[in-house]
């Protein structure tokens, strides 16, 4: 019989016995199909649905640890108001007085917690401006003065030492007791109870932040239309403060009013023709719905700042705390905004109508700069409060307020480092994150663009120590920071990534299926009635040899 013929009957699988050829010509066929399946199918279908998955560098991101110290250098040039400049012996000694002062004060790390460590260095000479450098100039007193100790708005402060107190253990002792504080507070956040609180109402450091002026007017129907010159008064009082913050963050403003706002959803107290309102009453104060308040930034974190004009029925309307009108008559939601409320004058006759001039918004300006220091988390006292710290410490301190611009140099820098010191660590438990994601699901995508992100938000993190040695350059150093967790967040919440975060097993099984079933299934088949023939052709020769042999006997 012709190779055709043979190769015929056995896919039409005939009734005729199989000869030792037809047997062997069926083994063949399946014995290449399943080959074909095995080195050609299985391997062009591995390539094919394979993902791509760039190699992350995890050895590297997993040497950030908790452990690891960030050394933050705070430099300190002594310059005497007279005389000639202090010995590079004595100011050796200061430096190390102050550092043994600092380590003997510094609390145990907790076993979890990020440990930072302030380094205190002195130097002689002014100091040049720039953050992380401070001039300690020094008069030396004969009249029998105490020792104090008169901070400026910049990066200076002017000691006055007793002609009989040392001078080593007043300027270390001064400089220690800084330095342990702010690396206090700075530590402390999220943990005292104080701390927690100012945690709380500051928001997440952020490259931008849109803040939004509103005026809201009650009833301007039944009582009186009020405008306002906002324009003039942001420039004159909210611009210095938002340029001084420019090196660090972004302050979009934008002003809006907002007439017939309708009233809050609480009822205020009514008492001696006037309205209170209580404690209890301000958490529900801003909910009314019919207050649009929308921003328009999508992306940045929104901070609202409320003048509301009560209804003339209501006024004069009072904020009261333990039975007491608030000053200010103003009141701070927490990592929201803050309200400010506005009584107009008691002659004010419905129907007329007010502006409120620059001059008039200056008051209201001043509360929202100290809402909105709050909510940035620039924190108070700094560099130090008026309280002793340590035997040798100044006998009375003194800070002067930045009135034009809000903030001074000295709660800039605390303000940087506080940063500077949260975004690393964002940067690196962000990445931290993203290396144990993309090791639990093999299955993920990890594009190029991703692994360069991630190769970004590394080197920015090396940078971070470049800047703060030798060159003590903070601002530097918080703006490396910023970008590593920006490229860190970026790489984390990538959509090529996010999206297969909700693709479980079971949807692989349910689009693999249709396609390899219908072909294992045939080769399976034929594959068992290849071994049951084979099984058979080897049982049938041992049934014959015995056959003969009994016949023989």
């Amino acid at each position: 019989m012709p190779l055709p013929a043979k190769l015929r009957a056995v896919f039409q699988r005939r009734s005729d016995p199989k000869t030792i050829i037809s047997v062997h010509s069926e083994r063949l066929v399946v014995l290449v199909s399943i080959l074909i399946v095995c080195l050609l199918g299985l391997p062009m279908w591995w390539t094919t649905t394979r993902v791509y998955r760039a190699e992350l560098p995890t050895d590297q991101i997993s040497r950030f640890t908790p452990k690891e110290t960030l050394t933050i250098p705070l430099v300190f040039y002594i310059n005497p108001t007279s005389g000639s400049p202090l010995p590079q012996a004595l100011l050796a000694d200061i430096e190390k007085t102050a550092t043994g002062l600092v380590d003997s004060q510094r609390q145990q790390y907790a076993p979890k917690e990020w440990r930072v460590r302030y380094q205190p260095v002195v130097r002689s000479g002014p100091a040049p401006d720039t953050a992380g450098h401070y001039t300690l100039s020094v008069h030396t007193d004969t009249l029998g003065a105490p020792a104090s100790v008169e901070f400026a708005v910049g990066r200076t402060a002017l000691v006055t030492i007793p002609e009989k107190r040392s001078k080593k253990a007043t300027l270390a002792t001064l400089i220690s007791d800084i330095i342990v504080k702010e690396e206090g507070e700075t530590r402390q956040l999220g943990h005292g109870r104080s701390a927690r609180v100012s945690a709380s109402r500051a928001l997440k450091y952020s490259p931008e932040y849109a803040v939004t002026f509103t005026l809201l007017n009650e009833d301007p129907v039944n009582g009186v239309t009020v405008d306002w010159d906002i324009e003039a008064a942001i420039d004159a009082y909210i611009r210095p403060f938002v340029e001084m913050l420019s090196p660090l963050t972004k302050l979009s403003i934008t002003s809006q009013v907002l007439h017939d706002a309708g009233p809050p959803p609480i009822k205020p107290i009514s008492s001696d023709n006037q309205t209170l309102l209580t404690p209890d009453m301000l958490t529900r104060f801003v909910n009314s719905p019919s207050w649009n308040l929308a921003s328009t930034d999508p992306v940045s974190p929104m901070l609202n700042f409320i003048l509301y004009i009560p209804a003339l029925q209501s006024q004069p309307m009072h904020i009261t705390r333990a039975n007491k009108q608030l000053q200010t008559n103003a009141f701070l939601v927490s990592q929201w905004g803050g309200v400010a409320i506005a009584n107009l004058p008691e002659r004010t006759s419905p129907g007329s109508h007010i502006v409120l001039s620059r001059s008039q918004l200056q008051s209201y300006m001043g509360v929202f700069i100290s809402q909105l220091r709050e909510l940035i988390g620039i924190r108070k006292d700094i560099p130090l409060g008026t309280h002793r710290y340590s035997p040798n410490s100044i006998d009375k301190v003194s800070l002067h307020h930045a009135a034009s611009t809000g903030i001074s140099s000295w709660e800039f820098d605390a303000l940087l480092r506080q940063w500077l010191i949260s975004t690393r660590q964002n940067a690196i438990t962000t990445l931290q994150s993203l290396t144990r994601l993309t090791e639990s699901m093999q299955n993920m995508v990890v594009m190029d663009e991703i692994k360069t992100k991630v190769d970004g938000s590394l080197g920015e993190l090396g940078f971070i120590s470049h800047a703060l040695y030798p060159d003590v350059n903070h601002l530097q150093a918080c703006i490396h920071a910023a970008r590593a967790s920006s490229l860190a967040e970026n790489a984390f919440f990538d959509p090529s990534m996010v999206s297969l975060l909700y693709f479980p097993d079971q949807h692989k099984y349910a689009i693999y299926l249709p396609f390899f079933l219908p072909v294992a299934m045939p080769l399976l088949t034929a594959l068992k009635r290849v071994i049951k023939q084979y099984k058979k052709s080897k049982a049938t020769p041992e049934n014959g040899s015995t056959a003969t042999k009994s016949k023989n006997e």
